[in-house]
């Protein structure tokens, strides 16, 4: 009998296609309501999940409350997982190393050999551990915190904090009326006045959208898509356009702004990604650490 050969999951691929479904369904993932109790995040260890795990921990799965832990943290909890239960899968990057020779090394040896003049192969792995939400384990009384009760969705004082704080802003000008923009070149971003906006919730999603492609100009983090020509078609356009848009939804969440009702989910602007995603398997994780990184920057958020 011959033996099957196990296929190796293609982990940026299954990534995609999570993305791609909800774009299907008419559903732009990046602009999603978080939960009431904050970002989804490790019950345990009590770390947020970041980068492209916030979107897909927060967005896909229908819990209320996002707290996951692991079968093991359960079981040392002293509960156990229900039968049936859905895991939720985190994803991370691991890297290997070789030598000249093309030999395995350690990280250790990598870095010692770098010392040397010697040229080292760095190979970045995407993998994989699966979770499970505090809903499908028993056995363990969880502390979960009391909400806040809920503000009128005026989080203007919030919002212009964030704004204030940011070191080396670039120049805030209403010079256009009719449209929003940041003009690299000048280092210039351009707001229409707060009331030609529906409320606080639009004119700060488009505003922080902006300030995300702000915070790629050289004097900071010096981001290809906004330092380098590129053309509108281009790959590297559609990334900082995706950058712009999840780095938006995290400072969003940062300052507790609900952009459920503000996403904009035309049929063009949805087939426009559909597109690019089908055509590149590693842009949405490329783009979810970059926006990641621009959020950190404009929240001054120093890892």
């Amino acid at each position: 009998m011959k033996r099957k050969t196990r296929v190796k999951p293609d982990l940026y691929q299954e990534v995609t296609n999570k993305i791609i479904k909800k774009l299907e369904e008419g559903t732009a993932p990046w602009r999603c309501s978080w939960s009431r109790y904050g970002m989804a995040k490790n019950y345990v260890s009590g770390n947020t999940y970041r980068g492209i795990n916030a979107f897909l921990m927060n967005f896909l799965p229908a819990h209320p409350i996002p707290y996951y832990l692991s079968f093991k943290q359960a079981k040392d909890l002293g509960g156990h997982v229900k039968k049936g239960s859905k895991a939720e899968k985190v994803y991370f990057f691991k890297s290997y190393y070789k030598d000249s020779d093309g030999k395995s090394i350690s990280e250790d040896q990598a870095t010692q050999l770098q010392g040397t003049g010697e040229k080292i192969q760095f190979i970045p792995f995407l993998k994989s551990y699966s979770v499970f939400n505090i809903a499908d384990v028993e056995g363990v009384e969880f502390e979960i915190p009391e909400l806040k009760a809920q503000q009128d969705h005026d989080t203007n004082d919030v919002c212009e904090a964030v704004i204030a704080a940011i070191k080396n802003p670039p120049q805030f000008v209403e010079e256009d009326h009719n449209g929003a923009w940041y003009s690299p070149r000048h280092d210039k971003l351009n707001m229409p006045p707060l009331g030609s906006f529906e409320g606080p919730e639009e004119y700060y999603c488009v505003k922080f959208h902006e300030l995300t492609h702000a915070s790629g100009h050289v004097t900071r983090l010096n981001r290809e898509g906004i330092t380098g020509k590129v053309k509108r078609d281009s790959a590297e356009y559609a990334r900082e356009e995706l950058i712009a848009e999840m780095g938006a939804s995290f400072l969003c969440a940062a300052t507790g702004i609900d952009v459920g009702h503000v996403t904009d989910n035309s049929a063009a602007y949805i087939a426009s990604w559909l597109k690019r995603l089908n055509n590149d398997k590693t842009l949405v994780l490329k783009a979810a650490a970059g926006a990641q990184k621009a959020a950190d920057y404009l929240l001054n958020v120093e890892r």
